[in-house]
């Protein structure tokens, strides 16, 4: 069982996620030696550490893009520290703003793939013992 789930990570802080991700590269650095030298007795542990970094990757991502914020930064209701995204409808004093429809955009929609003719009918048995025979026994019997 992993041990960095996302909600783990998120208490960081991003300093301390940064240094993780450092150290769990040069972990899989050692690793990937080990895997080649056949001294690696669970080699499951190269894919759970490059998940790892790509998890904490991931939540640094979100927490920079503003989409969700670490341990020791802005919570929700709070003031969002300068440089972090908000959207134009979240700005003070204004309405939330409908979502915009694009000018000559269709609604996209699943089309029905038509079904399959039914399947041929198999041949008459007659044709089907004609076709399994070699070519020269069915010249011979026809003639």
């Amino acid at each position: 069982m992993r041990d960095l789930k996302a909600e783990k990570i998120r208490e960081m802080t991003e300093d301390e996620i940064l240094t993780k991700i450092r150290e769990l590269k040069e972990e899989l650095f050692h690793l990937r030696f080990r895997n080649q030298m056949r001294q690696l007795q669970n080699p499951l542990l190269l894919r759970e550490k490059k998940r790892d970094v790509a998890r904490m990757h991931t939540v640094l991502a979100e927490h920079k893009s503003g989409l969700r914020p670490l341990a020791g930064h802005a919570a929700a209701g709070t003031p969002a520290p300068a440089g972090a995204r908000t959207a134009p409808s979240e700005a003070p004093g204004t309405a939330p703003a409908a979502p915009k429809a694009r000018a000559g955009a269709k609604k996209k929609t699943a089309k029905a793939k038509p079904k399959k003719a039914a399947a041929k009918s198999r041949p008459s048995a007659s044709k089907a013992k004609a076709k399994s025979k070699p070519a020269a026994k069915r010249k011979a019997k026809k003639s």
